[in-house]
């Protein structure tokens, strides 16, 4: 049996849901689809949303309380029923036909089928978000995913055995945005068990405004600092930030936050971002919570 588990925040799921209920009806598996709506702030996002449980097998769980990422998938893995659990974002599109066929034919006991990159482009073109994920994308190839297979897990679609969704649950001590994913990829690949990285991916085409993400980015970077020791070896920022401490640069990049933080900020809230500036700006900003923090 196949348990497909959804944590949605905020978003509308109903069209993303009924795509895969009608998959696995036409693939003939047993399946059951649970939605948990992780205590939306937007009382039209479940008001809406309650039209999926029209739908044979689907189950849609609204909780009053906001618990994180890690706690509504951890609270999914305990009401699944199936062998198998499929993750997938709730704010995500299903334009692949063959998705959950190419999960059901998967030999291995943790899949990632990986995520694609959608959306007008000339509509996003301004958009922070849009142009980093297209970025990422082009360093994130199914050649360099098999290549790095746990450095490149990401929870926004992936297959697992329930046994190991058992042993290996989500830290529930990331209630804030960020890096749950990088911590559980590392869990798996300490205890030696295999990613495999297939070629079925769903698709992103909706993005935050910039300031909307730019304070997801700068939450994530709190979290980051939080628990660096964990994350070691996993992040490329770390490793940076690291050899800037090395070299006894912490307070010329601390300066410089000060002098072209804000600066740089106003203009990636603008019309014409630059990723190497948002680059730029994460390890300011990391550098800056470090010493402010310790």
């Amino acid at each position: 049996m196949l348990s497909i588990l959804l944590p949605v925040y905020n978003c509308h799921c109903e069209a993303l849901v009924t795509e895969l209920q009608r998959q696995c009806v036409e693939c003939g598996t047993e399946f059951e689809i649970l939605v948990a709506d992780d205590g939306s702030s937007v009382t039209s996002y479940t008001e809406h949303n309650l039209r999926i449980e029209r739908l044979d097998g689907v189950r849609y769980i609204t909780r009053k309380q906001n618990v994180g990422r890690s706690a509504i998938r951890n609270f999914l893995i305990s009401q699944a029923q199936g062998e198998w659990l499929l993750f997938i974002d709730g704010d995500l599109t299903l334009d692949n036909s063959h998705f959950i066929r190419r999960y059901l034919q998967a030999k291995s006991n943790v899949v990632v089928g990986g995520i694609r990159i959608g959306g007008d482009p000339n509509g996003w073109k301004d958009n922070l978000r849009y142009r980093y994920e297209k970025a990422y994308e082009q360093k994130n190839t199914l050649q360099d995913r098999q290549c790095h297979a746990t450095k490149h897990f990401r929870t926004t679609n992936f297959l697992a055995h329930k046994d190991i969704m058992m042993e290996h649950s989500f830290d529930e001590n990331f209630v804030q945005y960020g890096y749950e994913d990088v911590l559980f990829g590392k869990s798996l690949a300490m205890d030696h068990i295999a990613i495999t990285h297939i070629d079925n991916p769903i698709t992103l085409d909706f993005f935050e405004s910039n300031s909307e993400f730019l304070d997801k980015t700068e939450q994530s970077l709190r979290t980051l600092y939080t628990f660096r020791n964990q994350l070691k070896g996993y992040s490329q920022l770390l490793e940076t930030a690291e050899k800037i401490k090395k070299l006894h640069l912490q307070k010329l990049v601390n300066a410089a936050y000060f002098l072209v933080g804000q600066r740089i900020k106003k203009h990636l809230q603008g019309n014409n971002p630059s990723i190497f500036l948002f680059n730029v700006y994460k390890l300011m900003y990391y550098i800056h919570h470090e010493k402010n923090t310790l």
